[in-house]
């Protein structure tokens, strides 16, 4: 019972407030829009030029998951962050003052903004005393915090950890969790006792920082258990709700994403407007969330003895209200080029090269030189093909066991001559056109390809003892083209790529993969070459530890390529080069803003 008499005393105040706000909602939205408009013009410029000059002095720009990783454990890195979480904390601290102005008295919202403004030197010191306090405080965990990290992962690569998650990074994150769950303990406790200090300046003209923090730990002496449960009690439940709404936002955006397709001129627009309404919806919850923590303190502080109420009237200082106005116009400017400047540099140089599947599959017939030659003029950096040994012992480029799909004859590659096989016209079935096309070999392919274009060649062996002949015939057509450093070897099996490491270390091979089990990235190879939906970031982390690139498969879909950009593969795998070159060139010419909406598209839909 004892424990319910709590809960319900925690949770009375939040309902308090909103029956107050109801009275003051003029002043209150005037407030928070003027306000918000002076939070851009100090977050954005001052926030991105601390992490600017934090970056031009640290050398190189953090763009990857790993490289912003690596710079906020800088010390640069940790420098710039403890700035601008100082920089966040103060405008923290300014709006729940003027808030609690609001709630506390008469007049326009204008003016409770001016009346904050003459209190702001006072409220910057009381918050840069608890700031320095706090980080006083951090001090012997951070030391604690830094043993361990020498002792449990000094010898480790901090990416491997990351990404392979061994027991040693368990053992690290239970002994750095529980240090920093210590630290939120006491830094917690020592704000709840300086809770009431805002107010203390606000109301009580305290003749110095110290004087406000007096009166708080005096006001909250014998209430922290109180104040602990109505603080937590607030935050949980507006988690709570932030977790819904955030979850029914992006579910919304990522259904009518999905309807609107990834067309750039389609889905930029389309993301740009959903971004707005979500920002709109995610600042109305969070203007809320600061009225009710505001109208918390306010009536706690109210119950132990602070000042009750501070009027004024509305024509005193019309100035200040006008000053405030002209003061968020300037805001908005400031902010307005600061955005424009993050970005001027935002825009990314995306080095992904286009596979022309089985030498272009859409536009001539598969694995022909036909084929080849237009992958060429399309304007592919390679072609991947397929070769088979033929019962004589030649290297034919097909895919299938046998010609029925493509020359509608029943003879099998393994057990036929190549004799036999160029007798089949393998171009009529895709087009007039292509009459009379012939299964090639390999030393014409390479030949054909020359130096405009590299072969991604896939040995594909009709049973384990054919493995050891198909990958030495190949290496010696590859070598006696001098094409060693020019074209690649990829297989399923693995038996044929240990034997290409083998024989051949110079040249690059690669794994293929429809489905995997395990971690394929742990493979000795130079690249994977997986189905689309399984080069995720994930993977893609994985196997850059590694310095294996991710090469995606089959992407036909101008759709398509866009996260897989954004999720950091090296090589697109493609029937129609042409369409998916051009849809590549367009990304590369979007302006920043358009790349950087479409990259929230496609964080945001669902795929």
């Amino acid at each position: 019972m004892k424990m319910l008499g709590l809960v319900r005393d925690a949770t009375r105040p939040s309902r308090r407030v909103l029956v107050q706000a109801r009275k003051r909602i003029g002043p209150l939205i005037a407030f928070s829009v003027a306000f918000s408009m002076m939070e851009s013009a100090l977050l954005g410029p001052l926030a991105a030029g601390i992490m600017r000059l934090a970056l031009d002095t640290w050398g190189r720009c953090s763009v990857g998951n790993f490289e912003i990783v690596a710079f906020l454990l800088s010390p640069i890195g940790l420098a710039g962050l403890a700035l601008f979480a100082a920089v966040q904390l103060t405008t923290l601290y300014l709006r729940l003052a003027g808030l609690i102005a609001v709630l506390s008295g008469d007049g326009p919202g204008l003016w409770h903004t001016a009346r904050v403004a003459r209190r702001l030197p006072t409220l910057i010191r009381l918050n840069l005393v608890q700031a320095v306090i706090y980080l006083l405080l951090a001090a012997p965990f951070a030391a604690a915090a830094a043993f361990a990290y020498v002792r449990l992962w000094g010898d480790q690569d901090l990416n491997r950890l990351v990404v392979t998650r061994p027991p040693e990074f368990w053992r690290g994150v239970v002994v750095m969790g529980g240090l920093i769950l210590l630290y939120l303990t006491a830094a917690g406790s020592l704000y709840l006792r300086w809770l009431f200090s805002i107010p203390a300046v606000m109301f009580e003209d305290a003749a110095s920082v110290w004087a406000a923090l007096r009166s708080s730990s005096r006001r909250t002496r014998g209430r922290i258990r109180l104040l602990a449960a109505t603080v937590l009690g607030a935050l949980g439940i507006f988690v709570a709700i932030a977790m819904a709404v955030s979850w029914t936002m992006r579910a919304f955006s990522g259904w009518i994403l999905n309807l609107a397709g990834g067309s750039p001129r389609v889905a930029i627009p389309t993301t740009a407007a959903l971004l707005v309404g979500n920002g709109l919806v995610a600042a109305g919850l969070g203007a809320l969330a600061a009225l009710i923590f505001a109208g918390i303190i306010l009536i706690r502080y109210r119950e132990a003895g602070g000042i009750a109420s501070q009027s004024r009237a509305v024509g005193d200082d019309r100035r200040w209200s006008w000053g405030a106005l002209g003061l968020s116009g300037v805001a908005a400017v400031l902010a307005t080029l600061s955005a424009l400047r993050v970005l001027d540099d935002s825009r990314v140089a995306d080095a992904v090269e286009i596979t022309a599947h089985r030498a272009g599959a859409s536009v001539a017939p598969e694995n022909t030189l036909a084929a080849l030659r237009r992958a060429i003029e399309d304007g592919a950096e390679w072609a991947e093909i397929d070769v088979q040994l033929t019962s004589d012992g030649q290297l034919a480029v097909i895919h299938d066991s046998d010609l029925i799909r493509v020359g509608k004859s029943k003879l099998r590659v393994a057990s036929s001559t190549m004799d036999e096989l160029r007798q089949v016209d393998i171009g009529s079935w895709f087009g007039p056109e292509f009459a009379g096309e012939r299964i090639a070999t390999l030393d014409e392919f390479l030949e054909a390809a020359g130096t405009d274009i590299g072969l991604n060649i896939e040995l594909k062996a009709s049973g384990r003892d054919q493995v050891p002949m198909l990958v030495e015939r190949v290496l010696d057509a590859v070598r006696e083209a001098d094409g060693v450093g020019r074209h690649r070897l990829c297989a399923e099996s693995f038996q044929a790529i240990q034997l290409i490491r083998r024989l051949e270390p110079g040249i690059e091979v690669g794994s293929v993969a429809g489905a995997v089990l395990g971690d394929p990235s742990r493979l000795d190879v130079d690249f994977l070459m997986v189905e689309r939906r399984l080069a995720t970031r994930t993977l893609v982390d994985r196997a850059r530890l590694r310095d294996v690139k991710i090469h995606a498969w089959t992407v036909n879909n101008p759709d398509r390529l866009a996260a897989l950009i954004d999720n950091g593969v090296a090589n697109v795998i493609t029937d129609d080069v042409a369409t998916i070159r051009r849809h590549l060139n367009e990304l590369r010419e979007l302006e920043p803003l358009e790349r950087l909406l479409l990259r929230a598209r496609n964080g945001l839909v669902e795929r």
